[in-house]
């Protein structure tokens, strides 16, 4: 027998609630994430002033909830999710926004408030809508939920761009078919070859050679939101400030949906883009062929260190 357990089932704990301010003994709390019904006032029971003795564990209860949501007046049905909410009267109700409860034994009428049975579930022990405050404290948050999980991407790598010549690819014996290494223009090579083997893609002064690209559009793409083109570049020197022409041809006997880049600037690698706005985006299956024409710079040479497209999931 385990020696190290100090309470069992430990359903019923002296705790220092976090809502309301000062619990009264049937009252619904919450503690951190997890809610209860306190089973003393605050200081009573032997505790001391500040704890409450809470039951957390699983039982129905009858408590006071409100027919309302978090887009106003609702009414509870059997069933339906229950969750606190700091600083409402009651705080029971169906505010997804809230700390999760429970579920509802009987019904609330829209607008109404009243007592009922609610089957009390301990925190983390349910299936059902993640909101906000369940995940605020870890380390998925409702911002990542929001935004970097919503958002697509489709790498689009530097090896696999080809020349343009005279407004195709070049010909099998014209730059190797249109392939990009050492000796072309614009070049594919190490940043320097024996200390710094990053690659990139280089137009030396006044080349404004075009390159191109294609992608097949993912099957989760939403077509109703913005594609966009991303561009890490720098230029060698400060003299120059090009922007980058971004055609975008999606399909067949399309016209061109891009735009161009801000000014290049500075020597530093910076993120450019440019939105291909959602009335140029069909709904897969698509294909799309980008391509990438310096603006003039008769100076600077101008550098390509990654290429990317973002899209926003379905």
């Amino acid at each position: 027998m385990a020696d190290n357990i100090i309470m069992k089932p430990g359903w019923a704990l002296p705790v220092v609630c976090t809502a309301p301010t000062t619990p009264a003994s049937g009252d619904p709390v919450r503690f951190g994430e997890r809610t209860g019904i306190a089973l003393t006032d605050e200081g009573g029971g032997g505790n001391a002033a500040t704890e409450t003795t809470v039951y957390f564990g699983p039982c129905v209860v009858d408590v006071s909830v409100k027919g309302i949501d978090g887009s106003g007046n609702s009414a509870v049905a059997v069933g339906d999710t229950i969750y606190y909410t700091d600083g409402d009267t009651p705080p029971l109700s169906k505010k997804a926004s809230g700390y999760f409860f429970g579920f509802a034994m009987e019904t609330v009428g829209s607008s109404s408030t009243a007592t009922i049975q609610v089957a009390k579930v301990d925190g983390g022990a349910w299936s059902g809508t993640v909101n906000t405050s369940d995940i605020a404290t870890s380390a998925v948050t409702a911002a990542k939920l929001a935004t970097t999980l919503k958002t697509g991407f489709v790498h689009l790598p530097l090896t696999s761009w080809r020349l343009i010549a005279t407004n195709d690819i070049a010909a099998k014996n014209a730059a190797d078919g249109g392939l990009i290494s050492l000796d072309t223009d614009p070049t594919l090579k190490r940043v320097n070859g024996a200390t710094d083997k990053k690659l990139r893609l280089g137009w030396a002064a006044t080349s404004v050679i075009e390159i191109a690209n294609d992608f097949v559009y993912p099957p989760d793409l939403d077509e109703a939101s913005a594609v966009e083109v991303h561009i890490l570049a720098a230029m060698a020197g400060a003299s120059d400030t090009p922007t980058i022409a971004v055609s975008y041809f999606e399909g067949v006997g399309d016209t061109n949906a891009g735009g161009n880049t801000a000014a290049v600037t500075g020597t530093s690698v910076t993120e450019y883009s440019v939105s291909i706005a959602h009335g140029n985006v069909g709904a897969t299956p698509k294909a799309a062929s980008i391509g990438l024409v310096p603006a003039a710079h008769g100076t600077d040479a101008l550098y390509i260190y990654g290429i990317w497209v973002e899209y926003t999931r379905a």
